[in-house]
């Protein structure tokens, strides 16, 4: 059984992590279609690591000095100098460590942001985020980060003193063009058959993981046997098909159970179980922990 429950917005559930926000720029309107930060401004402090939560707007974040540990879906990427990390709608991350000399710019906006010009719509429509699941990290030659970088500088600069949205808009799409265009030059794109598998599998997990637990579900959305999927998810990952469902499924309950006014038997209703005793036991099985355990450790004051 699923069933929609309440959670919590994105500016509560910013207010829940951060302290001394800088409040000009987290109430500023349409905060939560775009939103740009210097790294290198501390107008704020994050207590790491940051819960697990999905993504209500598509991110990147450059950076130019420094490090980032950052997860996307199950799996944790460290983002280095020179490179950039993005992140679609719909995708489950966390922050895990951010290093003392981080600096770059962190940007993030909605599906629906660019809305009212042909051109840049069309151009979304080619650009997808959901291109970079399989691989969130692109490295980048250093006079490449310069022209992005002064880029994300002027949107900046607009975002801060002018509030221009339509001006920002122009910006936007010229990184993004810019981005696709360096991601085609310097990726092999090119996955063979079982990469794409694995890929495709991965992107149907996240959309179906609340609704179905079971492997021959997803064999049958790739028109492939159960056997044939587990090969290429042990090949390319080197666990489970099983394993993966499990891990992704456990990684859902964790988004859930960090928001306070859901109850542990809505979690579980949520995520597909129709017992809350046995989704107990499986989460304990995952974790080590007990829902209501977890629950406990949790601190979000």
């Amino acid at each position: 059984m699923t069933e929609k429950i309440p959670t919590l917005k994105p500016e509560t559930f910013k207010k829940l992590l951060m302290a001394d926000i800088d409040h000009f720029q987290l109430d500023k309107p349409h905060f939560n279609d775009f939103y740009i930060h210097d790294l290198s401004k501390d107008t704020y402090k994050l207590k790491l690591p940051l819960p697990p939560h999905r993504k209500t707007v598509n991110d990147f974040i450059l950076i130019t000095s420094g490090t980032m540990t950052k997860s996307s879906g199950i799996d944790t990427y460290e983002v280095t100098k020179n490179s950039i990390f993005v992140l679609p709608v719909g995708q489950i991350t966390t922050t895990i460590n951010i290093s003392k000399d981080l600096t770059g710019f962190y940007c993030h906006f909605s599906n629906n942001f660019i809305s009212d010009n042909k051109s840049q719509i069309d151009f979304l429509n080619q650009f997808s985020f959901l291109e970079w699941l399989n691989n969130p990290i692109l490295n980048f030659e250093l006079e490449n980060v310069e022209i992005l970088f002064n880029l994300l500088k002027r949107i900046e600069n607009i975002y801060i003193h002018q509030l221009n949205y339509e001006l920002i808009k122009c910006y936007l799409v010229t990184f993004l063009m810019e981005l696709k265009s360096l991601q085609k030059s310097t990726q092999n794109n090119n996955l063979n058959a079982t990469q794409r598998i694995a890929f495709d599998f991965m992107h149907i997990l996240s959309k179906y993981i609340k609704e179905q637990h079971e492997v021959d579900f997803y064999a049958k959305k790739l028109n492939i046997s159960p056997n044939h999927l587990n090969r290429c998810i042990k090949e390319i990952f080197e666990k489970s098909t099983i394993q993966m469902i499990a891990e992704m499924l456990t990684l859902e309950a964790k988004v859930l159970l960090y928001q306070p006014l859901i109850s542990i038997s809505e979690v579980s209703y949520c995520l597909g179980f129709d017992d809350p005793s046995y989704f107990g036991r499986f989460f304990k099985k995952q974790t080590g922990q007990t829902p209501t355990d977890f629950r406990k450790i949790i601190d979000l004051s």
